[in-house]
């Protein structure tokens, strides 16, 4: 995200719009994103089949159900927004949960292709957690997490 501005008044924008509208503004970016994707196809055979439909829930469900683990969106975050690679003892730093948590999120995220673990040979060992371009491009999320708390967080009595 080279310049952030324009995602976060554009996320702003989106916050403001009745949730119908977010939805229909949703469902025309994938369609436009499944266009370009598929320049070629004709809308008929750019279609998607029943066994289409299967795997992309499947795959859906699989990532919302990692990302809805106990410290995944704290750690994710941290990963996305940190700016470069991190370390374990960073993440513990910044993220309040134990150890084994920390390193449990780690794996599963480095299983599901949104981090890149890499390992130095050093003394002390040394590794570093980048995040992949699907992890990097989740972080407009967080912006958004991000305004919808400072909107309607907890304690907010508007």
């Amino acid at each position: 995200m080279s310049n952030p501005e324009p995602i976060t008044d554009a996320l702003e924008t989106l916050l403001e719009a009745p949730a119908t509208d977010a939805l229909a503004a949703v469902d025309a970016v994938e369609s436009s994103l499944d266009a370009q994707s598929n320049p070629s196809k004709s809308l008929e055979s750019a279609s998607p089949t029943p066994d289409d439909d299967a795997a992309t829930e499947e795959t859906a469900t699989d990532i919302l159900d990692l990302l809805g683990r106990r410290h995944a969106l704290a750690i994710l975050r941290a990963t996305t927004t940190g700016g470069g690679a991190s370390r374990f003892s960073e993440l513990e730093d910044v993220v309040s949960a134990s150890p084994s948590t920390i390193s449990a999120r780690l794996s599963e995220f480095v299983e599901a292709g949104l981090l890149e673990r890499e390992t130095f040979d050093e003394v002390p060992p040394r590794v570093e957690y980048r995040p992949t371009e699907a992890a990097t491009s989740l972080a407009p999320l967080f912006v958004y997490l991000r305004l919808w708390e400072d909107r309607y967080g907890a304690g907010r009595s508007d």
